[in-house]
């Protein structure tokens, strides 16, 4: 209980604690910091000078970006542990939310630059080969974890089997990906059919091994395709350039066919972003 005697108003505690009225009167609401005393006539709302800690704790939490509930977990904690749980959690967003942030600044200052480097095109035919597939639907916004999960999952798979990769590891992107699952801005997002595949060196043909592949993996046959490919350099998020850069250059030339685009991942799963090589393969007419 607070002592009477340290009781200010509500414009008082205010000044003292830098919280507006209004959020004071939120925060009483919503039972965070609620009042020493409330007038039982008048409803005037008096803090104890005793609460001003806790109004601290709050306005530098809330000045952070936590939630109000994950403040009232320090403020209610029963021990230092517990309270301590709390604020490290929101450390850690904070700290993921700073590293997007610092990439997305990158990103603009990339954008800001001319693109200097010669567009390098390698046009390439590729035979029907097998590979380990794993497919979902997912989107422009939400592709990325799902497909260093699902790499994953596919290696797993390729050392369970004993098969012998004959490529890099890859993905497909269909036409409707980036036609109803591109950026969506103001609808909802919608998603669409990406496969993830390692190809393996299994002859042309049926297999004759009946693998054990485990749940959502299969072995498919990937078509024989004729490719325009570029290389991009560095984090997935500036993939756009690339493809920006091979579209055009696939359309200048009319040379653009029906069929999915690949990619093909030349670094491992978990290598930095910054050093990341990926093709970005465009379907083409066959060039003699």
């Amino acid at each position: 209980m607070f002592g009477m005697a340290n009781l200010v108003t509500i414009g008082d505690f205010s000044r003292m604690s830098f919280l507006s009225v209004k959020t004071l009167r939120h925060y009483h609401d919503v039972g965070l910091l609620k009042p020493a005393d409330v007038d039982a006539y008048t409803s005037y709302r008096r803090y104890s000078t005793d609460q001003l800690a806790d109004a601290q704790v709050i306005l530098r939490l809330r000045g952070f970006g936590m939630p109000l509930e994950e403040i009232r977990q320090v403020l209610n904690a029963s021990d230092v542990e517990t309270r301590n749980a709390a604020i490290i959690s929101h450390l850690q967003r904070m700290e993921t939310r700073l590293a997007e942030t610092r990439s997305a600044v990158q990103s603009l200052r990339q954008l800001l630059q001319a693109d200097t480097e010669p567009l390098v095109v390698e046009h390439r035919h590729l035979e029907p080969c097998w590979a380990l597939t794993v497919s979902t639907n997912s989107s422009i916004q939400t592709g990325g974890p799902w497909l260093n999960s699902a790499r994953r999952t596919l290696a797993d798979a390729l050392s369970a089997t004993g098969l012998q990769r004959s490529g890099p590891d890859g993905s497909l992107y269909f036409a409707e990906f980036f036609t109803d699952s591109g950026f969506a801005d103001l609808d909802e997002v919608v998603t669409s059919k990406v496969v993830a595949f390692v190809p393996v060196g299994l002859a042309p043909g049926e297999p004759d091994d009946d693998f054990d592949l485990g749940a959502g993996i299969e072995l498919s046959q990937l078509p024989a395709a004729e490719l325009a490919v570029t290389t991009h350099h560095g984090s997935c998020t500036e993939l756009d350039r690339s493809y920006a850069r091979l579209g055009t250059y696939v359309t200048e030339r009319a040379i653009g066919v029906a069929g999915p685009i690949r990619e093909h991942h030349l670094d491992p799963v978990d290598a930095p972003d910054e050093g990341l090589r990926t093709e970005v393969c465009w379907p083409v007419f066959r060039l003699q």
